[in-house]
């Protein structure tokens, strides 16, 4: 009880608080010191730590540096239980300090550690859910990592429910209602409001909270009406009540409520009075020292004079935010800058004041320093799915960024302009992959014997396992998806204590320019990078070391359409409409490539990197038409092949990334599965193309029983290049990448925590280069799950691969290696062989056919050994060839009919 005592002291009585950043040195008092003397010489720890608690109640502000110190300056560990009590107790008030000057970050360190003492040291303390879970939940909303919020507020609701204490589980089920509102989840947040609801009596002061959060929620919905008359009725009901600290807050929340209704009913004077109200009462109950909402107020009062184009104004109330978090407003410094969706939103709208005013420069910066604060946040996300989502969000800005940078760029010709561009484009490019790939390469460089990396590993499987029980069907998906919460929760704690142990793990939180990317590129690599946005598209050429060339595309929603019509049509329906209707597949063709790399000077024959966005990635540029003559004979048709040899990056910054992977010994490894999943459906192009690779290339290769699960992951970690000729398909509503071998399926999310990984791995199957589009990202595909975990590149699939030409293609790929030539051209070389070739149909020199494989990474030369002439390469071609044999003799004596080659699809 003393310590729920204490906690709660600091709650009531925290007042005068710092800035953002503020933590002042202080001159502790000689008594104050003489008594933590005589407290350390008794060796009585607990007293030593109550003191210099209670001594910051006095002067909170000044004292924050002194309770943070407090652990340096120890002389040794808590032992007995009312000592950790203590020292919990310490860490809670440490959490809170720091949330209540601004500084999210250290606050959810400060209470992430207090919950891992509770657990470590198996403390039964009243009041835990209350003052350290529930208000860690908070922070993580204030961060944006809403996920990650819902999942403490469920810890902290069990804890509630559990003790009957009605409260804290009205408060819990109004924060996750918040969260779920904040993620666009209004069914689950009317869910949790109705469930709050249910716990309250018709005159508890509860309702207020439950209210003001519903009131949010309906504004969101665009339901202004019933929005309105339901923080007017709870305004009304607030000022009956006797103000105190907490019912003070209430209110101030209800006026910032109504507030944003009637901003958005645009009765932009009610608007304004309704913030002033609440800035009023945050200045009278807590001495103006609720600092982010004294800050969100300042940004609601500028966003009005925005919209009543006042932008000067704006600007005032924008600077008095920027004074609040203790950043100079006449000059940023940029170091200064943290994550804060506050600060994000600030220096978004100054940014717009900025453009109302003409001052494009002004603009622009400002948005670059939305965008900073967007980064500062992101890197401290630790869910895969949230941080997606949160580059997601941020892509919007990032257009209005590249469309000032653009405009900047065409008036002066400054080329500072056209790298700031890229600059942007790069931030908002596969930037979790980049950090899977950078994590990945600094584990492989430790030793990991380690029993946290064990642990690790464990914890890994495990979620791999749920997962993948979650895609099969298996028990109630709710019971998985809590299980699961729980071991992404702990592995997110064990992965911050490996840090804390190996501090070169620590993912660099640098943001790279363009000027020190390009730096690091070979002088005569050659990329086009694209950015797809809601308006306008962008290009941006680079060569030798230099921003060569910006374009800009407009009516962007049109062209994605056109283009995802395209590949719809042409490509993943089949070869039918680009048969039955080829000089409608050549026009269209033709019209995307003039819009995507018209007006570029390419020359003949050089090497060019496309880096594509959204669904540009669907596409594959070797079989676009560059010229609008029509010909029938399609073998003469101009294909952008002819012209270029290409390949793809998921970004400049992944690409130098895999450019730095050490190339292993000439290892191959082949997976042929024969049949589709387990009807046993022969597909006989398969052995064919196993058997035309083992004519060329030496190694090791498993056919069917012999390709399962067990056997990919054995050849992963030993082979230095994988092939898999098999099915893959895309599973469930999140279209997870799937690979099927002879056993079970692999899932995308089960590469991960290998040892090793190939130098290339060769996909011939349908769609490994497809999946779930995420904007910013990318596509989720198979492709892109194993550069993640470290191998410098793929060839893929981008549709249902045609078995005949996977296996002359593949088999001309490895011949072409096997003489010298880099991955891309070797790719490049084996799609002009097929084209070449005299002897085929027409249709056939149709891209639906030879155009489906893409090279995705960093391009080089790989170690093969030629296929020899020993018994044993014999034996294993006799293998392959009786295998056709029954296959063959299966389907005509069998079945007495005939039947075409089977897709892998």
């Amino acid at each position: 009880m003393e310590v729920l005592a204490r906690i709660l002291l600091v709650y009531l009585s925290f007042f005068g608080l710092a800035t953002a950043t503020a933590q002042t040195s202080v001159n502790v008092p000689q008594s104050m010191t003489k008594t933590l003397d005589s407290l350390k010489k008794q060796d009585n720890l607990s007293d030593w730590l109550y003191t210099r608690i209670d001594y910051s109640y006095v002067n909170p502000r000044q004292s924050l540096s002194f309770l943070m110190n407090t652990e340096q300056e120890r002389w040794r560990k808590p032992k007995s239980t009312s000592e950790k009590e203590a020292w919990l107790m310490l860490l809670s008030n440490q959490g809170y300090n720091q949330m209540y000057t601004g500084n999210i970050l250290n606050s959810i360190n400060c209470y992430e550690e207090a919950y891992n003492y509770v657990v470590e040291h198996k403390l039964n303390v009243e009041g835990i859910a209350e003052y350290v879970l529930k208000p860690w939940a908070n922070n993580y909303t204030r961060l944006g990592d809403y996920e990650k919020a819902l999942f403490i507020q469920q810890k902290t609701l069990d804890h509630a429910l559990k003790e009957r204490n009605d409260p804290l589980a009205i408060s819990v089920y109004n924060n996750m209602a918040i969260s779920y509102r904040s993620l666009g989840d209004f069914k689950k947040a009317e869910e949790c409001i109705h469930l709050g609801t249910k716990k309250t009596t018709p005159t508890s002061a509860a309702l207020v909270l439950l209210d003001n959060t519903l009131a949010d929620i309906y504004n969101d919905k665009d339901e202004l009406s019933l929005a309105e008359k339901i923080i007017s009725r709870n305004i009304v009901r607030q000022k009956q009540l006797k103000p105190n600290f907490e019912s003070a807050y209430w209110l101030l929340s209800s006026y910032i409520t109504a507030g944003n209704i009637q901003s958005k009913k645009l009765n932009f004077a009610v608007a304004q009075n309704n913030y002033l109200q609440a800035l009023a009462i945050n200045d009278k109950y807590y001495n103006g020292n609720r600092l982010r909402e004294k800050a969100y107020i300042y940004i609601q009062l500028g966003k009005i004079k925005l919209a009543q184009k006042q932008p000067n104004q704006a600007i005032t109330y924008f600077n008095q935010v920027l004074n609040t978090f203790g950043l100079a407003a006449s000059k940023i410094n940029v170091e200064r800058v943290f994550g804060d969706n506050r600060l994000v939103d600030l220096f978004y709208q100054k940014s717009l004041a900025y453009g109302q005013l003409g001052k494009d420069k002004e603009a622009l910066e400002n948005i670059q320093l939305s965008l900073l604060a967007a980064d500062k946040i992101r890197f401290e996300l630790a869910d895969v799915k949230t941080k997606q989502r949160f580059q997601s969000e941020t892509k919007q800005m990032a257009e209005n960024a590249i469309g000032i940078a653009f405009k900047l760029l065409a008036k002066t010709k400054d080329h500072l302009f056209a790298e700031i561009i890229v600059d942007i484009i790069e931030q908002t490019r596969a930037r979790t992959l980049l950090d899977d790939i950078r994590r990945n390469q600094q584990q492989l460089t430790l030793s990991t014997k380690d029993p946290l990396f064990q642990e690790k590993a464990k914890l890994e499987q495990a979620i791999a396992y749920n997962e993948k029980e979650l895609l099969q069907g298996g028990e109630s998906p709710k019971e998985i998806e809590k299980r699961n919460s729980e071991l992404k929760f702990k592995l997110e704690a064990l992965e911050k204590n490996i840090t804390q142990r190996y501090p070169s793990l620590a993912l660099s939180k640098d943001i790279k320019t363009a000027n020190s990317l390009l730096k690091q590129l070979p002088r005569s690599v050659h990329f086009i990078e694209f950015f797809a946005g809601n308006s306008h598209l962008y290009a941006a050429e680079i060569y030798n070391r230099q921003v060569k060339h910006i374009k800009r595309v407009s009516n962007a929603q049109q062209v994605k359409k056109d283009i995802s019509d395209f590949v719809n049509t042409y490509y993943h329906n089949g070869p039918t409409a680009m048969i039955n209707q080829p000089k409608s597949f050549f026009t269209t063709s033709n019209q995307i490539y003039k819009t995507l790399l018209g007006g570029f000077n390419l020359s003949k024959n050089e090497k060019l990197i496309i880096i594509p966005d959204e669904v540009i990635g669907y596409l594959s540029f070797d079989g676009m038409i560059t010229n609008d003559n029509y010909q029938p004979d399609i073998a003469s048709w101009p294909y952008l092949i002819k012209e270029l040899s290409l390949s793809y990056a998921f970004s400049i910054q992944t690409w130098i990334n895999q450019s730095t992977k050490k190339l292993n010994p000439g290892r191959f490894a082949g997976l042929f599965v024969t049949h589709q999943n387990k009807n046993k459906q022969f597909i006989p192009a398969v052995t064919k193309e196993a058997e035309s690779i083992a004519k060329i290339v030496d190694g090791k290769f498993m056919m069917d029983e012999d390709a399962r699960v067990k056997d990919f992951f054995n050849a992963f970690d030993k082979a230095n290049v994988l092939h898999i000729s098999t099915h893959s398909y895309l599973s469930g509503l999140q279209k997870e990448p799937t690979l099927s071998f002879d056993d079970e399926p692999v899932f995308l999310f089960e590469l991960s925590a290998r040892k090793t990984a190939p130098d290339l791995v060769v996909l011939s199957a349908c769609r490994t280069a497809d999946g779930m589009m995420n904007t910013g990202e990318g596509i989720i595909s198979l492709s892109r799950g194993f550069a993640a975990i470290g191998t410098g590149g793929t060839i893929a699939g981008l549709w249902n691969v045609n078995d005949q030409a996977a296996s002359e293609i593949t088999a001309s790929c490895y011949h072409n290696m096997l003489q010298g030539q880099a991955i891309s051209l070797a790719l490049h070389h084996a799609k002009l062989d097929w084209l070449q070739n005299k002897q085929r149909p027409a249709q056939e020199y149709l891209p639906y056919y030879w155009d489906a494989l893409v090279y995705m990474g960093y391009d080089k030369k790989v170690a093969l050994k030629p296929a020899g002439n020993s018994l044993a390469d014999y034996g294993k071609l006799s293998a392959l060839v009786l295998t056709a044999f029954f296959g063959i003799y299966y389907l005509i004596k069998v079945k007495k009919k005939a039947i075409s080659p089977v897709s892998k699809s």
